[in-house]
């Protein structure tokens, strides 16, 4: 697992370098969720829109929406795909971002069409540590993360 300070990404999943959107294979489909950088920089999330069942998504095109306490703006998808089921355990409780990004949190499951080449983007294994590490420290940087003492990230 890449971790720094408080910010974990699990070594098994794939990382949007720009979003902070992960995806984990799950044999013929993509579980799609926020990072743990992604949800602290956002804030406590309030507010989950997903696209419905179905529908065809695109690569760095939405899928959905999402309201937090220091973001809101559009979730948008690691792959390109059909939705073929969305969590409305999270659509219900958004907070599951905040206590649960990598388990109960997740967002939709998407049936890639293009998946080795989608992938070939997305950091992952030994990418992802020098990765989340250059974030940190930019947002840091730039006054976009609050200081560590400031922080309220589980």
């Amino acid at each position: 697992m890449a971790q720094v300070k408080e910010f974990h990404l699990p070594d098994e999943l794939y990382y949007d370098r720009v979003e902070h959107i992960w995806g984990r294979l799950e044999g013929a489909v993509v579980r799609v969720g926020l990072d743990s950088f992604g949800a602290c920089a956002a804030g406590t999330v309030a507010y989950i829109k997903l696209a419905p069942l179905g529908r065809k998504v695109n690569k760095g095109r939405p899928f959905g929406s999402m309201e937090a306490g220091k973001y809101v703006g559009p979730l948008k998808s690691p792959v390109t795909g059909t939705v073929t089921e969305i969590n409305q355990e999270v659509l219900d409780d958004p907070t599951l971002v905040n206590t649960d990004r990598y388990g109960r949190g997740w967002f939709v499951v998407i049936e890639p069409s293009s998946l080795e080449e989608d992938l070939a983007d997305l950091a992952h294994d030994d990418g992802v540590l020098p990765w989340l590490e250059n974030e940190v420290r930019e947002y840091e940087a730039e006054g976009k993360l609050k200081s560590e003492e400031e922080r309220e990230c589980a």
